[in-house]
């Protein structure tokens, strides 16, 4: 896909209506990948922390903050409605700031209150049961109404269509590394999400992990900021791990009949206990629009291409290494060749070339620990990386010991939250 073709595509999504929020929804909604290792370095210990303050308790729902007040971290548990009850009354507060400046700053740009709501509204109408309950039941708690739920919802969508306009940056990308990568053997994740950093810094103070421990089902983590009850990121207890990354350079289609990608992500880690179950899950259920999802656990990660129009479950570029970005890889399933856009020049996109080179070099291959993996996370595209002017937030994941690290990027170190004392 040209960069004009990406153009047209955002400039079609301004409108907010039909195709458009389904390709913005794409857009946004989309991109980390894994980085695999051993997490047992004395920089683990001293560069990030594992302690969560315990701060307000609600309906049985508890809140916690990370180091230095930085990030809420919540733990909810019971129906859906009850869930969003409790996460209304902990974080009722910032829930209501955030919405007022994020809403402000969307009309600011040009979209007025009352366009942000059909928006919301119609991308409600795509999401399962369980996340409208939830919102439902925010808005007893929050001191918002539940017009005012759904748009904050979908805000970081809206805001992401005005800032990219007609130029969209590189969207997310990331890398898995586990086996003869790794001092020993042990999975790390790692994320980025990328869309406009100087336009969404100042929200990175909203970010959280939302923990849900619903009455059936496995309970599971996901990573958003607050208000944002869709799936892209998350971990369960068992250790499944999933993450999203837009496909739309390699497929635009859309199918707003089918099942939202972002109801079978969450029900996938509700659902399923192993790496291969949900992967399967996933791959079974025709895609509304193209994705590149990656499922990982402890010892390995897949990456599903699920384009509009079939599916592949791609097992990684190397043993022990996996790297996806937001075009399908090369050599491609049958069928498929006469159909995939061709991914952007390597001049204009070195991300994926710059990750597997990066971890075959001399310095990180057979050396992936944290702290390696935090130092390659800083590497921008122009070094062998693939962070950029987009790059907002970054996520670790150690599915192994159910341990998540997050940040805004530019906005606070590493934050450490070890699951095990969310789950219930």
């Amino acid at each position: 896909m040209t960069r004009a073709h990406q153009g047209d595509i955002i400039k079609s999504i301004k409108v907010f209506k039909g195709r458009g929020i389904r390709v913005l929804m794409a857009l946004v909604l989309a991109c980390f990948v894994p980085l695999v290792g051993c997490s047992n370095t004395s920089k683990q210990e001293n560069a990030v922390t594992s302690s969560l303050r315990e701060v307000t308790t609600f309906e049985g729902g508890i809140a916690y903050r990370t180091q230095g007040d930085t990030y809420w971290a919540l733990s909810l548990s019971g129906s859906w409605e009850e869930m969003g009850r409790q996460y209304g009354g902990l974080v009722s507060n910032d829930l209501q700031n955030f919405y007022h400046e994020i809403t402000e700053d969307i009309a600011v740009r040009g979209i007025p209150e009352d366009e942000q709501l059909q928006t919301a509204q119609e991308i409600t109408a795509s999401l399962d049961d369980d996340m409208r309950a939830m919102m439902n039941g925010m808005s007893q708690t929050s001191g918002l109404t539940y017009d005012q739920v759904i748009e904050l919802n979908v805000s970081m969508l809206i805001l992401a269509g005005e800032l990219l306009n007609a130029e969209p940056t590189d969207a997310c990308s990331g890398i898995a590394v586990w086996g003869d990568y790794t001092a020993d053997g042990t999975l790390i994740f790692g994320r980025n999400w990328d869309i406009d950093r100087a336009g969404m810094l100042k929200y990175m103070k909203y970010l959280a992990v939302v923990v849900c421990n619903p009455d059936t089902g496995y309970a599971f983590a996901n990573v958003h900021p607050l208000g944002e009850v869709y799936m892209e990121t998350g971990l369960n207890e068992k250790g499944v791990f999933i993450e999203l990354n837009n496909g739309l350079e390699s497929d635009t289609g859309n199918y707003p009949d089918r099942i939202s990608t972002f109801a079978v992500l969450a029900e996938a880690l509700n659902k399923y206990d192993t790496i291969d179950d949900a992967a399967r899950y996933i791959a079974g259920i025709p895609g509304d629009m193209s994705y590149i999802i990656q499922v990982a656990d402890a010892y390995r990660a897949v990456s599903i291409e699920r384009p509009t129009y079939g599916c592949r479950i791609r097992t990684g570029d190397q043993e022990g290494l996996l790297v996806a970005y937001n075009s399908f890889i090369a050599p491609y399933p049958v069928g498929w060749e006469a159909i995939v856009l061709p991914p952007p020049a390597l001049e204009t996109d070195p991300r994926y070339v710059n990750l597997i080179a990066t971890a075959n070099s001399q310095e990180y291959y057979g050396k992936i620990n944290l702290e390696t993996m935090e130092n390659l996370m800083e590497l921008d595209s122009a070094h062998g990386g693939a962070i950029h002017d987009g790059t907002v937030l970054q996520v670790i994941a150690v599915p192994r010991d159910l341990t998540l690290w997050m940040r805004g990027y530019k906005f606070s170190d590493w934050q450490q939250v070890d699951l095990r004392e969310l789950f219930r």
